[in-house]
Formats: C-alpha cells, structure tokens, sequence
C-alpha cells in the first residue's frame, strides 16, 4: 500500500466508523424498551441492550481520544494521541461484541438460549459474592443476590445443556464461569478471521496488560508520530466489530431490524465490513491459535 493509498484509507475508515456508529445508535433507540411482556425475556432483552449500551459508550470514548488528549497539570502541559487506551478500549468492546453474540444472539433453541444466559447471569453474580462487604448494607445486598444465584444454580442444574456436560465443566460453570470457550474461539464462532479472531486479540490484549513489547510500541510510535497509523488500523478493527454488532442486534431486535431494512446505504456499509472481517486471512499466512 502506497502512502497515498494508506492516508486515503485512514480518512475512509474513520468516516466509516462515524458512520457505523452513528446507524448502530438509530437501530438501538428503535428498539428500546423491548416488546414482550413475558417477564424472564424481557430481564434476557433488557441485559442484551445493556451490554450493547455498554460496547457502543465504549465505541463512542475511542472515537473522543482518537481527536487527542489535552490536559494542564500545575507542573506539566499533557497533548498526545492516546493510542494505548484506544487499544484497550477496542479489545473491551471486542469483548462486548463476543459475550453479546454467544450469549443472545447465537443460541437456535431455547434450551441452549437459557442455558447461555443463567451461566452469565450467575457469573455476574458471584463476582459480587466475594467482595468483602464493608457495610451493611452491602451485607444484606449480597445476601439477597446469594438467594438469587443460588435460584438459578436451580435452573441449570434442571437444564439438558447443563446435564450434558463433564462434572469438571458443571463445576466451573457453578464457580462462576459463563463460557467454557476461549475467546478466540467465539470470535471464529462469530464468523470473524482468524487473524481477527488470534492475532489481533493477541496484540490488543498485549496492550491491555501492559506486555513488554506494547510499551517498545508504544513508545515508538511516540516518537516515530506514527500514533495515527495505529488508531486507524484498531478502528478498522472495531468497524468490523461494529458491523457485526449491528446485524446481530438487528436480529434479536425486530424493531431494530425495520431502520435496517430502509437504510439501503447503511446495510450496504454493514456489509461491506462484515465481509471484510472474514476475508481478512486471504492471502495471508495465518495459522490458528487454540489458546
């Protein structure tokens, strides 16, 4: 790619991802407050938009620190591109997007869609569970969501999913784990690349954990101004993730669906990106990660 090529890439791809955003906002509103009235789909519903508030607040900051970072400090003026938080905040929404599609989106029966979402519902929980309680109030907060986790330990036990699987992976899921796959598994069960799905990840979370080589990084590109390169390369990242968000949120959501349908040039930018999330191993030499 020639200069040329990659500045004129770096300008679509951040007009794109005002874009994405901008349409993932409008199917969101469409949609809110969920329809049914069936009292457990409608906590399930509530919790998926949740989560997807929660991917786009993070969309929307990377956006804010891709303009730059300008702070007074009373010894020290601060004016820099926060490309390292930008990381972190993409491997986050990253996140988002996978527990959203593996969780609401990806299950085809009811027994699979319950089960998926008492295990995350009941992780959340016992996270909360082993935070010593300094009040009490806290104490009598946790109390009640102990009463509650253990209702839908209930559940799972009762669920075939649950009955089908080890006594080991029944014992992790009862210990608060809401997925028995590797991330990188359901990026690839999402239908992302390989290269998105393994190596990717591998560098956004490099950068979350502060790895050696992300601070050489770092710095580099620092010194080397090449902070802009790197904020379009983890915003391709997140159009893609953006992308597939909309058209899962779409699917679980009809009202969503209707503003999708009647946005010819919205759908086709959609598309555009999702497309290019799976095609991203072509011609490429890119070996799968099981980790």
């Amino acid at each position: 790619m020639t200069q040329s090529e990659l500045e004129q890439f770096m300008v679509t791809t951040e007009q794109d991802f005002v874009k994405l955003l901008n349409l993932l906002a409008l199917v969101m509103r469409a949609s809110s407050p969920p329809s049914t009235t069936d009292d457990e789909d409608r906590e399930r519903l509530l919790i998926a938009q949740g989560l997807s508030n929660k991917f786009i607040e993070h969309a929307v900051t990377i956006l804010y620190l891709s303009h730059g970072t300008k702070q007074d400090l009373p010894l020290f003026k601060f004016h820099f591109v926060d490309s390292a938080s930008i990381d972190v905040l993409t491997r986050t929404a990253f996140e988002a997007f996978l527990a959203f599609h593996y969780v609401f989106y990806a299950p085809a029966t009811t027994e699979e869609k319950d089960y998926r979402y008492w295990c995350y519902k009941a992780a959340g929980i016992a996270e909360r569970q082993n935070v010593p309680a300094s009040t009490e109030e806290y104490r009598q907060k946790q109390a009640a969501e102990k009463e509650e986790l253990d209702e839908v330990h209930e559940k799972l036990k009762l669920s075939a999913v649950f009955q089908s699987l080890t006594s080991k992976q029944q014992g992790r899921i009862l210990k608060g784990e809401w997925r028995l796959k590797s991330w990188r598994e359901l990026a690839v069960g999402a239908g992302l690349s390989e290269m998105l799905a393994s190596h990717e990840y591998r560098f956004l979370s490099g950068r979350a954990h502060s790895s050696s080589m992300s601070v050489v990084q770092m710095l580099g590109d620092h010194q080397d101004r090449e902070d802009e390169r790197v904020i379009s390369s983890s915003m391709a990242t997140i159009n893609v993730v953006i992308a597939n968000m909309t058209r899962e949120y779409c699917g679980l959501f009809p009202g969503a669906q209707k503003i999708l349908s009647t946005d010819h040039e919205g759908r086709n930018l959609v598309e555009q990106w999702i497309q290019m999330g799976q095609r991203l191993d072509e011609d490429l030499d890119v070996e799968q990660d099981n980790d």
